[in-house]
């Protein structure tokens, strides 16, 4: 059982690092993350109906959650050997905007796999990767924010800081991001300009990304750009002159 968990502030509801009672450690494993890589997870109970861009309905991230518990919830996985940059993100966060889940190298793959279906975003710093977790950034879009030199196996997307405070900053932003009027809800999905709420981890980390993207395969976003399509929103994912994935506009659909 595991009991190391990061909430929030006690005044507020979101702020204080806690300890979480767990009634039964949730078994994850490589295989978890596996399945999890491919949108699906071990329990797909947990998940809500609908794909890519499809409405949902409660979207705020719980209060309170331990790290190996599964849920969907948009999580910032914080990989480092003590502990104190998952502290010090949890406090830049926005509230009830994301779920911090505090990990050290030896079990960053199993909480990564708790993640549904995927951690939101990486921070790291000091740590290597291991080859579990280092593949779910090869092939996932995880906005990847690391401080100091680089360990082997961070994407081509993931991005460098050599101090924390400007590390904190670009997570703030992240969370905070609008694109033509789309931006992150509380806890998990999209926000469109007309109010419209759509679910789509994808659509999540390409918004937080812009105006940057994903070196990823195309095949990726196809569902993102035919769920904005759908509802005219104005956006499309399209590959840059860098050869990464990103939002970009569209030409308005033409209603008959």
């Amino acid at each position: 059982m595991s009991v190391r968990a990061v909430s929030g502030r006690a005044t507020d509801g979101y702020g204080v690092s806690v300890s979480a009672w767990l009634a039964h450690r949730t078994p994850v494993t490589t295989r978890t993350l596996a399945e999890a890589g491919r949108g699906h997870g071990l329990l797909r109970s947990l998940a809500r109906l609908g794909g890519e861009g499809y409405l949902v309905g409660v979207s705020d991230a719980p209060w309170m959650l331990g790290v190996r518990a599964p849920d969907r919830s948009r999580a910032i996985l914080v990989v480092t050997v003590d502990g104190e940059l998952a502290v010090a993100v949890r406090d830049a966060v926005p509230r009830r905007m994301a779920v911090i889940r505090d990990a050290r190298p030896d079990d960053a793959g199993e909480i990564a796999g708790a993640c549904l279906p995927w951690p939101w975003m990486v921070v790291g710093s000091d740590v290597s990767l291991t080859p579990v977790l280092a593949r779910i950034l090869r092939e996932r879009p995880v906005l990847t924010f690391w401080l100091g030199a680089a360990p082997d196996g961070l994407p081509g997307h993931a991005r460098l800081f050599d101090r924390p405070a400007a590390l904190l900053d670009a997570i703030r932003d992240a969370c905070e991001a609008n694109v033509g009027g789309m931006r992150l809800a509380p806890g998990s999905g999209v926000e469109l300009g007309d109010g419209t709420l759509l679910r789509g981890a994808t659509l999540e980390s390409l918004v937080a990304a812009y105006p940057d993207g994903f070196a990823l395969p195309a095949r990726n976003f196809r569902a993102v750009s035919e769920a904005l399509a759908r509802h005219n929103a104005g956006w499309t994912a399209q590959r840059d002159s860098s050869t990464r994935m990103m939002l970009v506009p569209s030409a308005p659909v033409t209603r008959r």
